[in-house]
This record gives C-alpha cells, sequence and structure tokens, in this order.
C-alpha cells in the first residue's frame, strides 16, 4: 500500500539564502525550521501536491545528496513523522 503525502494548505514555506527554510504553521503561529535536505524535501511535497510518496522522497534524496539509501530511508521516515506530528503535512494509503 502506497502513502502519499501532502502540505497542508495552512502552512507557508520560506527559502532561506543558505539553503535552509522555515515553516509557519497559520493555525498555531508557530515556525519550524528545515536543513537543507528538510528545505528539499518540503519542496518536493509541495511541488507533487499529495502525490508524492516515501520512496520517490528516498530516490530524490539519494540523487541530490550523497547519502545511503539506508540513511535517506531513515531521514525520510524521521522527517515524515516529524511534520505529521506537528500537523504540517497529511499522509494518506492508496487504496
Amino acid at each position: 500500500m502506497d502513502q502519499k503525502i501532502k502540505a497542508q494548505e495552512a502552512v507557508v514555506f520560506t527559502d532561506l539564502d543558505d539553503g535552509s527554510a522555515v515553516l509557519l504553521h497559520l493555525d498555531n503561529k508557530f515556525y519550524y525550521s528545515l536543513n537543507e535536505s528538510g528545505s528539499f524535501m518540503w519542496q518536493l511535497i509541495e511541488k507533487n501536491d499529495g502525490a508524492m510518496s516515501k520512496e520517490k522522497l528516498v530516490e530524490a534524496l539519494c540523487e541530490q545528496f550523497d547519502v545511503s539509501p539506508d540513511q535517506a530511508q531513515s531521514d525520510v521516515s524521521e522527517f515524515i513523522e516529524d511534520l505529521t506530528r506537528e500537523g504540517l503535512i497529511s499522509v494518506k494509503s492508496d487504496s
């Protein structure tokens, strides 16, 4: 079963000059900082508007950054868990 990741509409993304980024959740007014790889993954999630899968994020992370598939899998899993917990993304299972 494939899971699709979608950015919440109440979240505003701002890319910073150093490659990192900031998210603002408009509902709770909290800011969240993203490092360069987090910013990269967030932009992919937004760009694909609900069609991004965990597997595609892992592949993209391996291509963009010099990380092993195992490290990318771990990083993506943690990223998705953190953003889901904070209400910044939703994850839906395909039927």
